[in-house]
């Protein structure tokens, strides 16, 4: 359909000219992207870039009082005169959030240059309500403000960048004691340490690290080079060798726990779950233990119940028997409470076994060599799996 024309001559050549343009509309090829005679291969590049020279996750717990304004207080008490149940919340103030480097000081840590002992503030600010009977009453915001000490590759040249990106607060009503509510606070916060740097790379994602456990190191005066150094010995991390996982959910279990001068064999239910190398990187491992001793057992005078948390898990020694490899060790430290006694530290050393089902757990004194509890532990194959990782 053709528009009416102004003049007959104009519209005699733009109908002519439309019917060429559609005469050779097939002829006609698209644009797409950047079209060049010349080749264009794929070939190595230099790039500046950000360059990660450390990376760890922290993650810290903050137990306190806060006072409680008079209003509140007053508000409160006259919710318990009239027998109304007093409840509260806690909630992060948006935009709070700071994490700031506080100092410095050299750490001597063997076979690392650069290594220092980074001192963060960890910042943010908390809004409490308070509630009677479901109603809402009053409400205060609380500073919160606290330290703790990293160490991080951090050689002369590079920055130290602190995100947090996780806060969880409760409040911890049991009683109201002078006045005053009881904060139970967890930061979780990224550390990186960065420079600017000009690279030709081949390159693979990666993890942050386990932190190390800060230490009375003795301080050192070495001489630190112009230019920024990596810290090989610990960043970035090796991949793993190989991987796996294990679970087990409340189930009836035999497990030698110790007693008096020895192991004493004890059923009860027990959870286990393990995940070494997800993703093939260390970082990504975990262990916890649950051990319900069940009534009336070996000795019904003794409760034998433990929990066991792994904070520190070295590379999986991969079995070499198989390929791909289909068991693996690993050892590594943890806490340990045993029922009616102190948490304290405990060594592990565990088996997990593909080809087997099963996983062999130990856990003993730290620094010691007795016993604490020894289990070998039958698993169905859909929930115990062990696996090759590609290294590069």
């Amino acid at each position: 359909m053709y528009h009416h024309c102004l003049s007959p001559i104009i519209c005699r050549e733009t109908i002519i000219l439309i019917e060429r343009m559609n005469a050779m509309g097939k002829d006609i090829k698209p644009i797409q992207g950047k079209q060049t005679p010349n080749p264009n291969p794929i070939g190595p590049e230099c790039i500046r870039v950000t360059k990660v020279y450390d990376w760890v996750v922290i993650s810290d717990r903050y137990i306190n009082k806060v006072d409680i304004p008079k209003d509140c207080i007053a508000r409160i008490k006259r919710c318990l005169k009239r027998a109304g149940q007093v409840t509260a919340t806690c909630e992060e103030v948006l935009g709070s959030r700071d994490c700031e480097v506080a100092a410095c000081r050299p750490a001597k840590v063997p076979g690392v240059e650069g290594a220092r002992i980074v001192t963060l503030v960890l910042s943010t600010e908390l809004r409490i309500h308070f509630f009677c009977s479901g109603r809402f009453i009053c409400k205060f915001t609380v500073p919160v403000s606290f330290t703790d000490e990293v160490i991080l590759c951090n050689p002369p040249g590079t920055e130290i960048k602190c995100d947090i990106f996780e806060v969880d607060c409760a409040v911890v009503l049991s009683r109201l004691l002078d006045n005053k509510v009881l904060i139970d606070l967890v930061i979780c916060a990224d550390v990186q340490v960065e420079a600017e740097v000009k690279l030709e790379v081949e390159a693979k994602f990666c993890g942050p690290r386990q932190a190390i456990p800060v230490e009375n190191l003795r301080p050192q005066c070495d001489r630190f080079p112009l230019f920024p150094r990596q810290c090989p010995t610990f960043f970035p991390p090796d991949n793993c060798g190989c991987q796996g996982s294990a679970a087990l959910q409340n189930e009836l279990r035999t497990v030698a726990v110790r007693y008096g001068g020895g192991l004493l064999p004890v059923n009860g239910r027990l959870t286990l779950n393990t995940v070494i190398c997800d993703q093939c990187t260390l970082s990504n491992s975990s262990l916890t233990v649950m051990f319900q001793d069940l009534p009336g057992g070996t000795d019904p005078a003794v409760d034998q119940s433990f929990t066991f948390f792994a904070t520190q898990l070295n590379q999986p020694i991969c079995s070499l028997a198989t390929d791909p490899p289909a068991a693996f060790t690993v050892t590594g430290v943890g806490t340990i409470k045993l029922a009616g006694q102190e948490e304290t530290n405990a060594q592990f050393l565990m088996i997990i076994d593909d080809a087997a089902n099963t996983v062999t757990l130990a856990f003993r004194e730290e620094g010691g060599v007795e016993t604490i509890a020894d289990m070998v532990v039958a698993i169905s194959e859909d929930n115990i799996s062990v696996g090759a990782c590609d290294r590069f």
